[in-house]
């Protein structure tokens, strides 16, 4: 490859200099696993609920109750506070999304990333609790520090990744949460005993202090926050790591002007107000229905999660079996979101989730396989959507408040997941009620995606202006 000079910038090949930082390479796949790694851990994180605070069957006088916090501290009369755990771990996660997302957009994704991965390792506290309340209390506090991981981890990958591999990053996301709930099922399986899970999930967070070293910032955000020198000093990094033919003083000579113009934000001279996304209808209409489908995705996808421990057979196996379809659904929004589109790949997999939840509901118990299978089959449904809403959100959103509008969106969410653990008490009075409103949830949201435009072919937008565009 010929090298780069200033002659070139000067003609106004600004694209065919650029054109290798979009590229995928060796620094991207760095950047991409450091950050799954927290994502990794973070996952085991948000279900380790489902095991540690499960509901057992005896009274806590008998020394076998050690095999859970409930069963070591609650009474079987009162059920109740297990299935709270979730829900409160889930209200954590509201209270964090509804800030996370401003938080990385003002002081940047890295320094977030840094935060809410370290400040989960406050979930030890629960080794030495002894009383109920205050383990929810715990609960809370590192669902609320460390849950916002979701939103900046999505934002800095898709900014990092380029605008070719959104699809791809969407669903490397979704593994690196998955991986971290099968890993954390088998832990519960061989461990069987809540102590020892909770050391496992929580001892390597401190690890990622090291991050403040290793871990890159976003170039985008990084120029949109007027830190032009940052901005460059990656720049150069992201040239020696994947041998792109540009020196370093070439990158250093280039203006505040033309490094805006790549990437189509010279238009942002100064910082967006909120009160100038909430004046613009096509934004809002955008954050009205993404909020919604995040919603059912998320309600979905954890009642679903939920649920699985209550299918016939072994609640381990079933858990497993359950989360091992995440990656043929991965697979699926992989093809189908680049091949026939974000809007219309996520109304396929509502409308098939639905239809596969509604029919295991009433399929009986004896016949066990099929009953699963439909059950698996509709938990993919609902990877394939939870993974679209991610890319697509994304996608609707400018750069100036992206990681705020997508926080949003997993702040309604996490309503979503808060309630999700509830849904196992209306199957005392109607056993087919939680199916029936997994599935109404679906297909409104299938409904309401016909107001928001495809972004297939679209580049992402760096202000509202640009927004009003397409």
């Amino acid at each position: 490859m010929e090298p780069c000079n200033d002659s070139k910038l000067k003609h106004g090949n600004i694209d065919y200099f650029y054109k290798d930082f979009e590229s995928f390479g060796r620094y991207q796949l760095i950047q991409f696993f450091l950050i799954c790694l927290p994502l990794f851990v973070i996952s085991m994180m948000h279900v380790n609920y489902v095991f540690v605070a499960e509901e057992v069957k005896y009274r806590p006088v008998i020394n076998r109750s050690t095999y859970s916090f409930h069963g070591k501290i609650l009474h079987s009369c009162q059920p109740w506070k297990a299935t709270i755990v979730g829900s409160i771990h889930n209200a954590g996660m509201i209270v964090s999304m509804s800030f996370t997302g401003w938080i990385a957009d003002k002081i940047g994704r890295k320094p977030t990333i840094i935060i809410c991965s370290v400040g989960g390792v406050i979930g030890l506290i629960k080794l030495f609790v002894k009383h109920y309340y205050v383990y929810i209390a715990v609960e809370f506090l590192e669902s609320v520090i460390a849950s916002g991981l979701y939103t900046v981890a999505v934002v800095l990958m898709i900014e990092v990744g380029g605008t070719s591999k959104r699809v791809m990053t969407g669903v490397i996301f979704s593994y690196a949460v998955y991986v971290g709930e099968i890993v954390f099922s088998l832990i519960a399986l061989g461990f069987q005993y809540w102590k020892y899970m909770l050391l496992a999930v929580y001892s390597p967070m401190i690890l990622f202090t090291f991050y403040f070293y290793i871990l890159g910032e976003s170039t985008r955000w990084q120029i949109l926050r007027g830190k032009i020198d940052e901005a460059k000093a990656t720049l150069i990094l992201i040239a020696k790591l994947n041998k792109i033919h540009i020196d370093a003083d070439t990158i250093k000579k280039l203006d505040d002007q033309e490094l805006r113009a790549k990437l189509n934000i010279e238009k942002q001279t100064q910082k967006e107000s909120f009160s100038v996304i909430i004046q613009s209808k096509e934004i809002m209409m955008r954050l009205f229905v993404t909020s919604f489908c995040f919603f059912t995705s998320s309600f979905l996808y954890y009642g679903l999660i939920v649920h699985s421990v209550y299918l016939p057979g072994n609640k381990y196996i079933n858990f497993i079996l359950s989360s091992l379809t995440s990656f043929p659904g991965e697979v699926i929004a992989f093809f189908m979101f680049d091949r026939v589109g974000r809007r219309l790949g996520l109304q396929f997999g509502y409308i098939a989730s639905a239809l596969f939840l509604i029919a295991q509901n009433f399929t009986p118990e004896s016949i066990l396989w099929l009953k699963v299978l439909l059950f698996c089959l509709g938990k993919m449904g609902v990877v394939v959507c939870f993974t679209g809403i991610y890319t697509y959100s994304l996608e609707l959103f400018p750069t100036s408040v992206r990681g705020s509008l997508l926080g949003v969106g997993n702040t309604v969410a996490r309503i979503g997941s808060m309630l999700a653990p509830l849904t196992p008490f209306m199957i005392l009075d109607v056993p087919a009620l939680p199916f029936i409103l997994f599935s109404t949830t679906a297909l409104i949201s299938a409904t309401l995606l016909f107001f928001t435009p495809e972004t297939k072919t679209l580049p992402l937008f760096d202000t509202s202006v640009d927004t009003q565009c397409c």
